[in-house]
């Protein structure tokens, strides 16, 4: 019998992966206010996976309940880089909960699925047997139209050494070189990506491709904070560039935002490119709400 195990993520491209696994996974997000969809993840979970922004303060009295039932739970930060203090609030070894970590970081339904196997087998102790993270690429360009822009694509290509076979896949992938257009990036959360949720970037590469004077370029990256030379090296070669990530200079996304902190802000790098940068922003309602 396969375990049953309850992801609670503020992110909903983990739930999102989770949900395109194939694996038995029950799905909430504990910042939405359906609290007996949560209710009833966790009652008939085997164990819990709670993923989160920000800092233990931030766990909400849902969550102490779930220490009260007994049940295995893992509780893991929503950055990138671990969060050693929400992970001590894990019930399971930390060794654990920082595997689970990992496997959440890079994302994508093919991890989503080893990651409900590694807790079925390690703390549950199914025998199911389990695979290590696949590691996906920081950033690259977006294809639009694939079947299939998950981890195992990504994976593949992990270590393409040149940003100029990057540029020049993206070139003619979509559209044939053609010097009078301007480039237009469009960057994106990597997350988007593994998940297939891409669509929203998609759309606005095709709105700018249909002013038949510009290509729309999709980029994705796991984080503008950290990201490699290689990626601002290929922002270069844009003209214009729409940033979609929060905060995009900024330090630490659960404490960082428009508005905030402007000391927490560095934006030198995105400044350096000396093209136009606009701040698009993603939202979950549509126009008319």
């Amino acid at each position: 019998m396969m375990a049953r195990i309850a992801l609670l993520s503020t992110s909903d491209t983990d739930l999102l992966s989770a949900r395109a696994s194939g694996a038995d996974w029950l799905l909430a997000n504990p910042a939405r206010p359906n609290h007996t969809e949560l209710a009833e993840a966790i009652e008939a979970a085997d164990l819990v996976v709670a993923r989160i922004l920000g800092s233990p303060k931030d766990l909400c009295e849902g969550f102490r309940r779930i220490l009260g039932t007994g049940k295995p739970m893992v509780v893991l930060g929503g950055e990138q880089t671990p969060s050693a203090l929400l992970m001590e609030e894990s019930t399971v070894p930390i060794g654990i909960a920082a595997e689970a970590h990992a496997y959440l970081a890079q994302g994508g339904p093919a991890n989503l699925a080893q990651l409900h196997a590694f807790l079925s087998d390690t703390v549950l102790l199914t025998g199911t047997g389990f695979e290590p993270p696949a590691v996906v690429p920081a950033w690259g360009w977006s294809e639009r139209g694939a079947d299939a822009p998950l981890v195992e694509q990504r994976a593949q290509r992990a270590d393409a050494p040149l940003v100029e076979q990057r540029a020049q896949r993206a070139d003619s992938r979509d559209h044939p070189a053609d010097a009078t257009k301007s480039r237009i990036g469009i960057l994106f959360y990597r997350a988007h990506e593994v998940s297939g949720n891409a669509g929203f970037a998609h759309a606005l590469a095709d709105a700018i491709d249909a002013t038949g004077e510009a290509v729309g370029l999709p980029i994705f990256s796991s984080s503008l904070r950290s990201a490699p030379d290689e990626l601002f090296e290929a922002l270069g070669t844009l003209d214009a560039l729409i940033v979609t990530v929060l905060a995009a200079g900024g330090a630490v996304p659960g404490s960082v935002s428009a508005g905030g902190d402007d000391e927490a802000w560095d934006v030198a790098r995105i400044a350096a490119l000396d093209i136009p940068v606009l701040q698009g922003l993603c939202l979950t309602s549509s126009r008319e709400e």
